[in-house]
């Protein structure tokens, strides 16, 4: 994430919420789905969150969610299909 986002962004303060645990500890997908509701929760909230959207949708992460939107919906937005996922305003 550039610089001038992750300065501003309300993930910053627990980057893991967003991107999930490192490669050494497992997440039962119970766990992935509650960590990625607590983070579009953030997202939500978050006062870069359009700066974030366009980002996420240019740089086409493999990993995390971002905007509100985990990586394989920002794919199928950034690749013209109809994503399910809510809006992350929706959320909150």
């Amino acid at each position: 994430m550039p610089r001038h986002l992750a300065d501003e962004a309300a993930c910053g303060f627990d980057p893991e919420l967003h991107t999930g645990p490192d490669l050494f500890t497992t997440e039962s997908a119970e766990e992935r789905v509650a960590r990625e509701r607590v983070a579009r929760e953030v997202c939500a909230e978050c006062p870069v969150w359009a700066s974030c959207l366009f980002y996420a949708l240019d740089a086409r992460p493999e990993t995390g969610v971002w905007a509100g939107l985990t990586a394989e919906e920002i794919a199928g937005l950034a690749g013209g299909r109809d994503a399910s996922a809510p809006s992350p305003r929706e959320v909150a």
